[in-house]
């Protein structure tokens, strides 16, 4: 469901009905003002043309990440009043797949938040406008490309023009609860995973059951949603040394690599058992419910910020008895997580004067770094200076972790039917670990769907 609110006002218009973040006029202009100082190039709000304008943008929810986007978008238009943003969010998985049906019914935003992995969808179809780099603060596309991630930028790029403002860009840690580990005899530095047979096993001792009935699982994956079975495999199969396309275009997850990554995935449950893959309080906002409720010893996840903690279980927030750790992976100390990130674009069927007040409003967002990780931390940004040496940022228990997560990670496939790949593997690792299915044949099955998916797409 969308959930839509008025940024100017703040208050719910539709959807839900719930409450968007109040910001009073006092706060919105000190905030602004003290952005402008933050981030080497942060720039003014550009003054805007004096008839109104009205602006449709989208992003994803989360408890912390929306929250400040809104909160950025109300105070630019306390500093331009003839702007009006017509403000929406969706969950996580379903972002997407709503831009893709807004393009198709000529309902998409003017702007929005996309989320990497679409950039190559967006792009082919010529369903973005380019961004004027001088316009965001930079000398030219050297600069703003030197400002960034190099691969995270690429994926932004295309024929010397770049068609993303890069938000943030984080990778996946392994999540301990330190205290279970402790009850256990087990070290959580010490002991962390660094292989996916220590996983296993390390997860055998921290599993407790009543009879048949799991108490505790040692480790979890996430079964809620096709993006998060995604995340979670995709550095799997690149470590097991498999891809998800072949130089023809064709899927391969079904071949020998295919197979010894699902082997593995499967195996917390096959050969460990350590987890119910149907015994889940996962949900889109929280997937890490399980971990969060201590029903889960471990769970791959994205960073995880205080206030999601605390929302959940307040002891655990306030003893601080979780912390990240690397990906284990097939050999020790070679293991790499998803990486992934988030771009502010600008719709090309929007007009000009539009598309010219949303890159000054991205612009002004993201003037302040330091104001963003305050409110957002630990989500780490694209950006590689401004922020990282600030104290508030240093102080983060377990920052240097976090940040090697993301510099380590690998990204999700670049491909024009990520949807349709996502959903043919979400189904395959449901009839595998809920139905039991034989992992090859299953895996012929998903490679054949994404095969024809590309077929489709090829033929327009």
């Amino acid at each position: 469901m969308a959930m839509r609110t008025s940024a100017r006002c703040g208050r719910a218009a539709t959807g839900s009905g719930r409450p968007g973040a109040t910001v009073t006029r006092r706060q919105a202009l000190a905030g602004a003002a003290a952005g402008a100082a933050t981030f080497p190039f942060a720039g003014r709000a550009r003054a805007q043309a004096k008839g109104p304008i009205n602006i449709s943008f989208w992003t994803f929810d989360n408890p912390q990440q929306r929250p400040w986007v809104h909160k950025r978008v109300k105070q630019f238009m306390e500093k331009n009043p003839n702007v009006n943003v017509d403000f929406q969010w969706f969950s996580f998985p379903d972002l997407g797949k709503k831009l893709s049906v807004g393009f198709a019914t000529g309902t998409a935003p003017e702007g929005f938040v996309s989320q990497d992995w679409f950039m190559p969808t967006w792009l082919d179809k010529g369903l973005l406008a380019p961004l004027d780099v001088q316009r965001l603060g930079h000398a030219s596309l050297d600069a703003f490309s030197d400002a960034y991630a190099p691969a995270f930028v690429k994926g932004a790029t295309k024929d010397g023009k770049t068609y993303g403002y890069p938000l943030w860009f984080y990778g996946y840690c392994n999540y301990l609860n330190a205290k279970n580990f402790k009850e256990a005899g087990l070290d959580p530095e010490k002991d962390a995973p660094q292989t996916w047979e220590q996983l296993g096993e390390v997860a055998q001792r921290l599993t407790v059951k009543d009879g048949d009935r799991f108490v505790r699982q040692g480790f979890k994956f996430a079964m809620h949603a096709a993006q998060w079975t995604m995340i979670q495999f995709n550095p799997i199969l690149i470590g097991a040394g498999g891809d998800w396309f072949g130089r023809d275009g064709k899927c391969t997850v079904n071949n020998e690599a295919g197979v010894k990554a699902m082997t593995v995935r499967a195996s917390m449950t096959r050969q460990y058992h350590v987890e119910d893959p149907a015994d889940t309080l996962a949900t889109n906002p929280l997937p890490q419910m399980d971990f969060l409720k201590e029903r889960s010893a471990m769970f791959f996840s994205h960073p995880l910020p205080v206030e999601a903690v605390k929302s959940q279980n307040a002891q655990m927030a306030a003893e601080g008895y979780y912390r990240p750790a690397q990906y284990p992976g097939f050999q020790p100390g070679k293991g790499n997580s998803t990486t992934y990130g988030f771009n502010l674009v600008v719709s090309a069927r929007a007009p000009q004067d539009k598309q010219e007040v949303l890159q000054d409003m991205y612009r002004f967002m993201m003037s302040d770094a330091v104001d963003c990780w305050k409110d957002t931390a630990p989500f780490t940004l694209a950006a590689k200076g401004g922020w990282t040496d600030n104290p508030a940022v240093k102080a983060y228990p377990y920052v240097d972790e976090i940040i090697k997560a993301r510099d380590q990670g690998v990204f999700l496939p670049r491909t024009l039917v990520f949807n349709e790949l996502a959903d043919a593997m979400h189904r395959a690792v449901q009839d595998i670990m809920l139905n039991k299915a034989d992992i090859k044949a299953t895996l012929d099955r998903a490679a054949g769907e994404v095969d024809r998916a590309t077929a489709a797409y090829k033929r327009g």
